[in-house]
C-alpha cells in the first residue's frame, strides 16, 4: 500500500516554491498587450505582475529531518539512539540545480507537478551530508487541494494539498548505517522505487513578510510495489457528503486496511487547523464502523449503529509533524467481523465535542466504498497534421480498497469553459480570456470503458490539431471527467478531472527565422519571466541571445524532466522546440537575425540575486487573495454559468 505502510518514515521542515507569476494571468500571454508593469508587483488594486512577478519556478526542502519511523511489526520510534536516522535530514539534489513547480498552463492551476526534484536521506556532520539513500521524483501533481484548512486565514495562506508519487532510481550507499528501519525499507521496497507523499501548508505569499515563499512539508516515504499507481492509494476513500469538506471542515483523505489487520488512515491533509498551525479542537475522534451502511454525515454515531475502532490521537502534541498525520489501529476479532471480504461496512470518523450527547459522523467512506482513480491525470499531447495523437490513461476502480473486476466507466469532457486564468483588480489587461474546452471535437476518447479482471482500464486520449483556438496562447487546455457508470460524481473532489494540454500542430520548418519563428516565442517568454532576462538571457534582445546561444541550445535539448529544462513551465510544443533548437544551430546563417543583430542594444549586465524571502515592497501593497485561490474561484463561477446554460 506505498506510503501507507506498517514500514515508513515520518520527516517535516520547510519547503520552498518559488513560481513566476506573470503568467498567472492568461491575457499576459498576449504579447501585443502586454505592458511593462506586468512584470512587477501588484499593488493595491492592481494586480500586474501578482504577488511573485520575479519567481523562478523552484522548488527546494529545506531543514526537513526525520522525526520517526515505523517497523512492519508495529513498533515505533522517534529515538535516535534506537535508530540511527531518527533526526537524519531529508534533503534535495546537492549535484544540481533546484527542483521545479509547474502547472500544465494558465488556464488550468489545479495540478501542479514538480519537475526535477531529488529527495535524499543523508548524513550531516562536520564533513558535509552522505547521501545514504536517495532517488528522483516523479513529476506526479497534488491532489486533494483545498483552501479553507487554516482557520483565521484566507486565499492561498489556508490552503493545502497532498502530492504523492514515487522515487525513481533509488541508489543505496554501500556503507549503510546501523538502521533496522533501514534494512526493512530496502528489503520490503520492489525494484529501484520508493513510495513518497508530501503535504503542503502554511504557505506565505506576502512578498512583505518575513518567510515569503515559504512553507511547511510534512513527507513520508514508504515502500513501492510493483503495479500500485504511483500517485494515489487504492484504499478506503473519505469523502465529504458534498462540497469540497465535511461539516465540520474535514478533506477528503484515504485509508488502508491490510492483511495484517492493521488500519492506517493518513490524516495529514485531511484536519482542519489554526493560525500556530495545530490541529483544531473537534473534540474526541473516533474511527469506526457503521453498521447502518445509510446513515449519512452529520448523523449520530452512537451504541447500535457505530462500532468504534479506535481514537485518533490528533491532539497529542506535535502529532500533526511527529506522526505525518497518520493515525494507526490494530483490529480486534469482533472488530474484524464488520471489515473483511464480504461483509465490509463503510467506515466513519465520529467527533464528540465536550458536553454534547451523542457523536456524530465527521466524514464517511464512499457509499460502497467506492473510489475511481486516474493516472497520470495530467497529460500533454502535440497534435500533428499527419493525423491524431495518442497518449495513454489508466483508470483504477475500487470498493472498499478492493479491485472491481468488469466495472463500467464512464468518461465525458466537461466542454466550453469560461473565464478561466483571469486576474482581479481595476486596470485588468486588454486582451480577452480566451474560452477553453472547445473545439470538443479535436479531443478523442472512449466515453464507455470496462474495466479487467484487477480493477483497471487503460485508454488512449487522441488529440487532433485545434488551430489555434485561444488566439495569443498555444493550443488548447481540456478537461476530462470519469466516475463509475450510473452513479453521481458527488463523492470526487471538486477538481478531479483529467487535465489536457493538446498543442497545436507546428511542422519544423526548413529553415526557420528570427522574425517568424523565434522572435514571437521568445518575446513571450520574456515578457512572463523577467528572471531570466535579469539574471542570464534576455530573450527579446538579439545580442543576449547571441551571446548565450550555447547555453540555450543545451537548455532546450534536455529531457523535459531535468530541472534546468526550458521553458521551465513545459508548455512549449514539441515542433517549437524543435524548431529553436534547429535555429540555436544555424543562426550564423539567418539573415534576418543578422540585421536584428546589427541594430540591437547591447543588454544590460544581469542584476545581482536578491534573497526573495526579504524582498521589499510599496507600503501600500495589499496581499491578494493567491494565485490558486483566483483560479479556484474563476472554475467554480465558470462551473456555475455551464450548468445555468445546460
Amino acid at each position: 500500500m506505498s506510503y501507507l505502510n506498517a514500514t515508513r518514515l515520518v520527516f517535516s521542515g520547510r519547503f520552498q516554491a518559488d513560481p513566476s507569476t506573470v503568467n498567472n494571468d492568461v491575457r499576459h500571454y498576449d504579447s501585443a498587450s502586454f505592458l511593462p508593469e506586468y512584470q512587477e508587483y501588484g499593488h493595491g488594486d492592481k494586480a500586474e505582475g501578482w504577488w511573485n512577478p520575479s519567481g523562478s519556478g523552484a522548488f527546494r526542502l529545506i531543514d526537513c529531518v526525520v522525526r520517526g519511523v515505523h517497523y512492519a511489526d508495529g513498533r515505533s520510534t522517534d529515538n535516535p539512539s534506537v535508530d540511527p536516522i531518527v533526526g537524519m535530514a531529508v534533503l534535495d539534489s546537492n549535484t544540481r540545480t533546484s527542483g521545479k513547480i509547474v502547472d500544465i498552463d494558465p488556464q488550468w492551476q489545479l495540478a501542479s507537478q514538480l519537475w526535477g526534484l531529488v529527495v535524499r536521506l543523508a548524513k550531516v556532520d562536520a564533513t558535509g551530508a552522505t547521501t545514504l539513500v536517495g532517488g528522483k521524483y516523479a513529476p506526479n501533481p497534488f491532489r486533494d487541494l483545498w483552501f479553507t484548512r487554516v482557520s483565521g486565514f484566507g486565499g492561498d495562506a489556508a490552503a493545502s494539498a497532498l502530492f504523492q508519487s514515487v522515487l525513481t532510481g533509488v541508489e543505496w550507499a554501500d556503507d549503510l548505517p546501523d538502521s533496522a528501519f533501514l534494512k526493512e525499507l530496502r528489503d520490503k521496497t520492489e525494484g529501484d522505487q520508493l513510495s513518497i507523499r508530501l503535504v503542503t501548508y502554511a504557505y506565505r505569499d506576502d512578498h512583505t513578510q518575513p518567510g515569503f515563499t515559504f512553507g511547511t512539508v510534512s513527507g513520508v516515504i514508504g515502500p513501492y510495489f510493483v503495479g500500485e499507481p504511483e500517485s494515489f492509494v487504492v484504499g478506503r476513500r473519505f469523502a465529504p457528503q458534498s462540497g469540497s469538506t465535511s461539516w465540520n471542515n474535514i478533506n477528503f483523505f484515504t485509508g488502508t486496511l491490510g492483511n495484517d489487520h492493521r488500519l492506517l488512515l493518513d490524516l495529514g491533509n485531511a484536519l482542519p487547523i489554526d493560525t500556530n498551525y495545530q490541529p483544531l479542537d473537534l473534540g474526541t475522534m473516533t474511527v469506526g464502523s457503521l453498521l447502518g451502511p445509510d446513515t449519512a454525515e452529520g448523523g449520530p454515531a452512537g451504541v447500535g449503529n457505530f462500532q468504534p475502532i479506535g481514537t485518533v490521537p490528533y491532539q497529542d502534541p506535535d502529532w500533526l509533524l511527529k506522526a505525518g498525520g497518520i493515525a494507526e489501529f490494530t483490529l480486534n476479532k469482533t472488530q474484524l467481523n464488520n471489515q473483511s471480504p464480504g461483509v465490509y461496512t463503510p467506515l466513519a470518523l465520529a467527533t464528540q465535542p465536550q458536553n454534547a450527547p451523542v457523536p456524530l459522523v465527521a466524514i464517511r467512506e464512499t457509499a460502497g466504498g467506492q473510489f475511481v482513480g486516474a493516472e497520470p491525470f495530467v497529460l500533454r499531447i502535440d497534435s500533428s497534421q499527419n493525423g491524431p495523437v495518442g497518449v495513454t490513461t489508466t483508470l483504477y476502480a475500487a470498493s472498499y480498497g478492493q479491485p472491481t473486476p468488469f466495472t463500467s466507466l464512464v468518461l465525458a469532457q466537461t466542454g466550453e469553459m469560461d473565464g478561466l486564468g483571469g486576474g482581479y483588480g481595476i486596470d485588468q489587461p486588454a486582451a480577452p480570456i480566451p474560452a477553453a474546452g472547445i473545439p470538443m471535437s479535436a479531443l478523442n476518447f472512449p466515453t464507455t470503458v470496462a474495466t479487467g479482471a484487477d480493477g483497471t482500464v487503460t485508454i488512449t486520449v487522441q488529440g487532433s490539431p485545434p488551430n489555434n483556438p485561444r488566439g495569443y496562447i498555444d493550443g488548447q487546455l481540456y478537461n476530462i471527467t470519469y466516475q463509475i457508470a450510473g452513479e453521481s460524481r458527488q463523492n470526487f473532489g471538486p477538481f478531479e478531472v483529467i487535465a489536457v494540454h493538446l498543442r497545436d500542430a507546428y511542422p519544423v520548418p526548413q529553415t526557420p527565422t528570427w522574425a517568424a519563428n523565434i522572435e514571437p516565442i521568445f518575446q513571450q517568454y520574456a515578457n512572463l519571466y523577467p528572471i531570466m532576462s535579469r539574471r542570464l538571457v534576455n530573450l527579446n534582445n538579439p545580442l543576449s541571445v547571441f551571446h548565450n546561444r550555447e547555453i540555450l541550445s543545451l537548455a532546450f535539448s534536455l529531457h523535459i524532466t531535468d530541472p534546468n529544462y526550458m521553458p521551465v513551465t513545459r508548455d512549449l510544443s514539441e515542433g517549437k522546440r524543435q524548431t529553436i533548437v534547429k535555429w540555436l544551430g544555424a543562426l550564423d546563417r539567418d539573415a534576418d537575425f543578422q540585421a536584428a543583430l546589427a541594430h540591437a542594444t547591447t543588454p544590460a549586465a544581469p542584476a545581482p540575486a536578491t534573497d526573495l524571502k526579504t524582498a521589499s515592497a510599496p507600503a501600500e501593497v495589499v496581499a491578494p487573495a493567491g494565485g490558486k485561490t483566483t483560479f479556484a474561484r474563476a472554475y467554480a463561477k465558470s462551473k456555475a454559468g455551464s450548468k445555468a446554460g445546460a
